[in-house]
Parts: C-alpha cells; sequence; structure tokens
C-alpha cells in the first residue's frame, strides 16, 4: 500500500530512474512570485549573506531596512 510507493520512490532515485526533488533558493523562488514581499526580503538577505542561512540569523547589520523583516530570525 502507502509503503510499498514509498519502496518503490526510493529505488527508483537509488537506481537513476526517478530524478530527486528540485530545491529552489530564495531568489529563484522570488523571482518565480515577483509579487511576494516575504519572498523578496529572503531573497535580498539570502544574496547579502552569500546564502548562508547562519549568516543570515545572525546577522549585525542593523542599519539595513530589512534588518527587523529578515528570516530565520528567533522570534
Amino acid at each position: 500500500m502507502k509503503t510499498d510507493h514509498l519502496k518503490t520512490y526510493r529505488e527508483g532515485l537509488k537506481n537513476g530512474t526517478i530524478a530527486p526533488p528540485d530545491r529552489l533558493t530564495p531568489i529563484e523562488k522570488a523571482n518565480r512570485n515577483p509579487k511576494s514581499l516575504r519572498l523578496a526580503i529572503n531573497g535580498k538577505c539570502y544574496d547579502c549573506a552569500c546564502g548562508q542561512r547562519l549568516e543570515i540569523k545572525h546577522c549585525v547589520m542593523d542599519d539595513c531596512t530589512l534588518y527587523p523583516l529578515r528570516p530565520y530570525q528567533d522570534k
């Protein structure tokens, strides 16, 4: 049943008949949905931090206008 589908999927990944799902960067997500302000902010912070989530979380650029809105911060 459900486990059979999972087993088939995993076997397909191993032997190459199924491609692994693509992961989009925050910049790619923002480009796909240009009207989303949240995705635009996430993309800008990702770009500024050279793609490092931990750098975004521990950002010290408190003079940036997006600083209070940056993603991955502890609330």
